[in-house]
C-alpha cells in the first residue's frame, strides 16, 4: 500500500470531483459519512456516485453501476476508505475487486474499526492503492461521521456573532442585527442541514427565538424541519415560548429534576405543562452534577436518539461551558464590521488565565458575507483525540 508518493496533479484533480460528488450528500446518509467516488479509464470519466441516504447503495457501487463495463481497468477516486464489511450493502472493497479496476485513489482512511481494512483487501488483490490525496478537504465532509464513530456523542458545530471588537450585544442588551442578512441567511442554511438546533434557556429568556429555517426555498426538502433543543437545568423555559410552538418544528427541552441533589418542587407541574404544549421533555440523571457532565449527557442522548450533528447557537455562557467540556468540534464565527467598545461580550468564563492554555483553532476558510466575515474553524484539542486518517 502506498501513500502521497505515488499521487500526481491528475489525482487530485480527478479526486476533487470525487470530493465534490460527496458534498451532495444531505443529512440523510447521517449516521453514515458523505463519500463520493469517480470512475476514470483512459482520463475520461465513465462513472461518478455519491452516497445519498442511510442504507442506501455507497458511492463506489453507485458509479460502478454508473460505469458498467467500462469500469475494468479503471481507476477509482474514493474520499473515504472502502468499506470491507457487510453491513446494510455488501462490501465495497469487493465490488471494486470484482468489477476490474486496477487501481483506487483513496483520501482518508475509515476510522471506524468495523468498516476497516478495505484498502488491504484490495492491495492483497493486486489492486494499486494509493492514500492521502484530497485528505484534508475529504475530512471535513466526515468530522460529524469521525465523532460519532470514535465518541458515540452528536458532533457539535458552535456558530457565534460578534462585532469585530468581540460583543454579542449593546450595553442595554440590544443584538438585533449585528450581522447582515446574507449571514443570517448562511445561518439559516447551517440550521437546515443540521439535525438540531441547540440553544439555552437563557438565550429563549432574552431573545425569544424561533430556531426555524427561513429562506427555505433555495435549500433541499430533506435538510428542512431541524428538531429544536433546548438545554434548561432549572426548567425555565415558558410554554409561550416562541420554540414551544411545535407547529413550526418540534422541540426538546432538555433538565433534571434535581438541582444539586435538592429534588425541585415545581419540576413536575413545569415539565407537564411544556408537555402539554407538545414539547418534549428529557430529564437526565447526569444533569445536577456540573456543567460537562450534563453536557456530554446531552450530546451522547442526542446521538442515541437521531440527532447526530447539531448546531448550537446559544449565547456566551452556553458557548463557554461547551468549549470548557471539549464538546465544540466546529466554530462558525461571523464577524460584523462594526465597533461597541462594551456590552456583552462573545465569551463568559472561559476559566483560561495564561496564554497556552488558549483554546487553539485551525482555520479551514474565511470568506467574506455580504459585509460581515465568516470564519470556519476546527478545534485543535478536538482532533488530538481522534486517529491520523491518512496512514
Amino acid at each position: 500500500m502506498t501513500f502521497n508518493e505515488s499521487a500526481s496533479d491528475v489525482d487530485a484533480q480527478w479526486m476533487a470531483q470525487a470530493i465534490a460528488a460527496a458534498a451532495r450528500g444531505g443529512r440523510a446518509v447521517r449516521p453514515n459519512p458523505r463519500v463520493g467516488c469517480v470512475l476514470v479509464r483512459d482520463e475520461t470519466v465513465v462513472g461518478v456516485g455519491f452516497h445519498a441516504a442511510v442504507g442506501g447503495p455507497h458511492a463506489e457501487a453507485v458509479a460502478l453501476r454508473a460505469a458498467a463495463d467500462a469500469a475494468r481497468g479503471a481507476t477509482a477516486y474514493v474520499t473515504l476508505e472502502p468499506c470491507a464489511h457487510h453491513g446494510r450493502t455488501p462490501p465495497c472493497a469487493d465490488a471494486l475487486i470484482g468489477a476490474g479496476v486496477v487501481r483506487v485513489v483513496c483520501a482518508v482512511l475509515d476510522p471506524n474499526p468495523v468498516a476497516a481494512g478495505g484498502l488491504a483487501r484490495l492491495a492483497a488483490a493486486g489492486i494499486e492503492v494509493c492514500v492521502g490525496v484530497g485528505a484534508a478537504k475529504a475530512h471535513r465532509l466526515i468530522e460529524d461521521f469521525v465523532v460519532g464513530a470514535l465518541q458515540k456523542r452528536a458532533y457539535v458545530q458552535l456558530k457565534l456573532a460578534a462585532t469585530l471588537d468581540g460583543y454579542t450585544a449593546a450595553s442595554d442588551g440590544s443584538s438585533r442585527w449585528i450581522t447582515g442578512p446574507l449571514a443570517r441567511q448562511r445561518v439559516h442554511a447551517m440550521r437546515a442541514f443540521a439535525d438540531a438546533v441547540v440553544v439555552g434557556s437563557g438565550t429563549v429568556l432574552a431573545d425569544n427565538p424561533r430556531l426555524d429555517v427561513r429562506g427555505a426555498d433555495a435549500m433541499r426538502s430533506e435538510d428542512l424541519g431541524s428538531l429544536r433543543v433546548v438545554l434548561d437545568r432549572r426548567l425555565r423555559t415558558p410554554t409561550d415560548a416562541a420554540v414551544c410552538d411545535v407547529a413550526i418544528a418540534p422541540t426538546r427541552v432538555y433538565t433534571c429534576a434535581m438541582q444539586s441533589g435538592v429534588a425541585d418542587p415545581g419540576f413536575a407541574q413545569r415539565a407537564a405543562a411544556l408537555a402539554q404544549a407538545g414539547v418534549d421533555v428529557i430529564a437526565l440523571d447526569a444533569a445536577h452534577g456540573d456543567d460537562a457532565a450534563f453536557l456530554l449527557a446531552v450530546m451522547r442522548d442526542l446521538f442515541a436518539r437521531g440527532q447526530f450533528a447539531v448546531l448550537c447557537e446559544g449565547g456566551a455562557t452556553l458557548a463557554a461551558a461547551l468549549l470548557r467540556a471539549g464538546l465544540v468540534d466546529r466554530l462558525e464565527l461571523m464577524m460584523a464590521p462594526k465597533l461597541l467598545g462594551g456590552g456583552r461580550p462573545l465569551l463568559h468564563g472561559l476559566g483560561i488565565e495564561a496564554i497556552d492554555g488558549a483554546v487553539n483553532l485551525h482555520i479551514d476558510d474565511v470568506s467574506l458575507v455580504g459585509d460581515d466575515v465568516h470564519f470556519s474553524a476546527r478545534i485543535a484539542r478536538t482532533l488530538a483525540s481522534t486517529p491520523d486518517l491518512e496512514r
